[in-house]
């Protein structure tokens, strides 16, 4: 296990044995005011990313709006975060999407709540993503996901959190995550299906 790992593992303990997840109060790119407590649903899948114009995070913001529905079938609400300000994320992200976001999705450029969740950059973290060149070459050459200007920190490590949203409780974390890899459903579906 590397040391990325082991502190990646001791932070998602130290959330676990906390247990409640800080509050939320924010508004979204469009306008829209953003708290736990204004949703119904059971759960909410609190993701955290990297930049507007990232590739990865692009196509991280795909699949998420594929799996919204699912998601919706386990009462479980997504909210986005990005490192960048409203403008760049409504260019990047609302302009280019063909499926546009149904969640919302919040500018966090100081960080503020990724401090809250302890959502921290990595360049270890950064590093072991090189491996997933291939989703890069789905983002840019498939749905056209280019580059674009870099306005965050390259090295955020992405998370993703699964509140109860009855007992504000955090069921489960995952940090490194790719979020278009079946195998990060897997676990969100896991959780929601089986409580744990």
């Amino acid at each position: 296990m590397s040391e990325q790992d082991i502190n990646d593992t001791k932070l998602d303990a130290a959330f676990h044995a906390a247990k409640k997840a800080p509050q939320l109060k924010a508004v979204d790119v469009l306008g829209n005011k953003v708290s736990f407590k204004d949703y119904d649903q059971d759960y909410i899948l609190l993701v955290f990313l990297r930049y507007s114009g990232c590739p990865w995070c692009n196509l991280a913001i795909h699949r998420l709006s594929i799996e919204y529905p699912h998601l919706e079938e386990y009462s479980c609400q997504v909210i986005a975060l990005v490192q960048s300000d409203k403008e760049n994320i409504l260019h990047n992200i609302y302009d280019r999407h063909e499926v546009k976001p149904p969640f919302p999705i919040i500018a966090d450029p100081a960080m503020k709540q990724y401090k809250q969740y302890a959502v921290d950059i990595s360049i270890l973290g950064t590093a072991r993503s090189l491996t997933k060149i291939p989703y890069w070459v789905q983002s840019v050459k498939k749905h056209g996901f280019k580059q674009k200007k870099i306005d965050g920190n390259i090295f955020l490590v992405p998370a993703w959190f699964l509140i109860n949203n009855r007992t504000g409780k955090i069921i489960k974390s995952e940090r490194g995550v790719s979020f278009y890899n079946h195998e990060s459903f897997i676990k969100i579906y896991d959780s929601l299906i089986f409580k744990d």
